[in-house]
């Protein structure tokens, strides 16, 4: 029999095993991630050691809100300002990384107070309950930590999993070495799902068929700031944007082959910190390249601009006669596109879109998107798209459509559901 801890079981003896054994890696990427960006209150945070005092009580006024990187920030944030107008508690928002923390830096809002999540050590995740002051939490999308959900069932902190949503990688997991850690930590958690599939794959990892329940994408109510007046470049482009490595070279390549007039390429890279190792990549391919971050702009002479800045893609896509969303070329599972849909960009994905397959599915089947089988597949979008194609154009104003029909509504859903 496990040791208990009060009356909640630790995670299972092989997770407890495992956690120990890659603890020098983990602690070894906390002080790279330190030095590289996220600073000494990175490294600190990870670590579950915070500058506030440790207590014992909880505020049911307080909501604990946590979201792992970029994405899943700007995913949750219309949920979390809806939360705070119409309540008087305030926000302890976690994230993993140091990106999220910025882009939730970016919106200032009041009442929300940021930390770094614990790595799933024990100790951490005790501290960090414990100076936590919370009895409610929202995890978006997969987090699935077996010593932080221990740790909060044993204080009675009430998880629930918002926009939940697991590949068919990780659902086979329930037959894998760690299936009773993930049995464990997911029974006692309400699960709000993306769709049917991922509801099904929940159940098959563990979770409590009761607790699970559907109630659609939030990613369709993500609000986009695209109050720019102008385009911040001066030059007609097109955007390869959230990519990741190996797809700006494939997709650079076949675009300087492909290309036709002067349009730029400009790549928006997932991770910023990137774009110097992008310039450097192209650049030795011969490619006239410049970076956003050297606030200087791109002139006739240039191929490619690099946005190496956060905060800016939603003017980018507002701006761009035709994007690409990254994560799709490679076998990542794809990005959000519903942002270049909210305002009429025309958009290609590659065929790796897995993690967001029931919204790419619907807008194929509205003709509201192009996928693409390789980057000449991309470079020949870009070059319609670049000539203002009337089908693309049509197609972009059907991907709108779905966009504002669907905004509100998935909003509406998870407010009914959590407030």
């Amino acid at each position: 029999m496990p040791t208990r801890i009060g009356s909640i079981a630790p995670p299972p003896g092989l997770y407890r095993f495992l956690i120990r054994l890659v603890s020098p890696v983990l602690l070894g990427y906390t002080v790279w991630r330190s030095y590289k960006d996220g600073g000494t209150r990175y490294f600190r945070e990870r670590l579950g050691l915070y500058s506030q005092q440790a207590t014992n009580k909880t505020n049911p006024q307080r909501l604990w809100v946590h979201a792992a990187s970029v994405g899943e920030v700007i995913t949750v944030l219309p949920l979390v300002e809806s939360w705070l107008a119409r309540s008087a508690g305030d926000v302890l928002f976690t994230t993993g990384t140091p990106t999220g923390a910025a882009v939730l830096a970016q919106h200032n809002l009041t009442g929300v107070q940021h930390q770094y999540l614990p790595i799933d050590f024990p100790g951490a995740c005790q501290r960090f309950i414990q100076r936590a002051q919370i009895s409610q939490a929202w995890i978006v999308e997969t987090e699935i930590w077996p010593w932080l959900y221990s740790t909060c069932a044993q204080h009675g902190v009430s998880l629930s999993i918002i926009n939940g949503r697991l590949s068919n990688k990780t659902s086979k997991q329930a037959d894998g070495v760690l299936a009773s850690s993930y049995r464990q930590a997911l029974s006692p958690v309400r699960i709000l799902a993306r769709s049917n599939d991922d509801k099904e794959r929940f159940i098959r990892l563990g979770a409590n068929p009761d607790n699970v329940e559907v109630a659609g994408d939030l990613k369709y109510s993500s609000n986009t700031d695209t109050t720019k007046t102008h385009s911040i470049i001066e030059r007609p482009y097109v955007l390869a944007a959230s990519t990741h490595a190996d797809e700006e070279t494939q997709i650079a390549i076949a675009w300087m082959q492909a290309k036709c007039n002067d349009t730029l390429l400009v790549i928006a890279p997932r991770h910023p910190e990137r774009g110097p190792a992008i310039y450097e990549q192209l650049n030795k391919h011969g490619y006239s390249v410049l970076l956003r971050s050297s606030n200087e702009s791109p002139l006739p002479s240039h191929d490619i601009y690099i946005a190496d800045t956060l905060g800016e893609l939603a003017v980018l896509y507002q701006y761009a006669k035709g994007a690409f969303v990254g994560g799709s070329l490679i076998e990542r599972g794809g990005h959000n596109i519903m942002e270049p849909a909210r305002v009429a960009c025309p958009t290609i994905v590659g065929q790796h879109t897995f993690n967001f397959d029931v919204m790419v599915l619907r807008m194929q089947n509205a003709n509201a998107l192009t996928v693409a089988k390789t980057a000449i597949d991309i470079a020949g979008f870009f070059v319609r798209a670049s000539k203002n194609d009337d089908e693309l154009a049509a197609m972009a104003m059907n991907a709108k459509n779905i966009s504002d029909a669907d905004t509100q509504h998935a909003l509406d859903i998870y407010q009914g559901l959590l407030f």
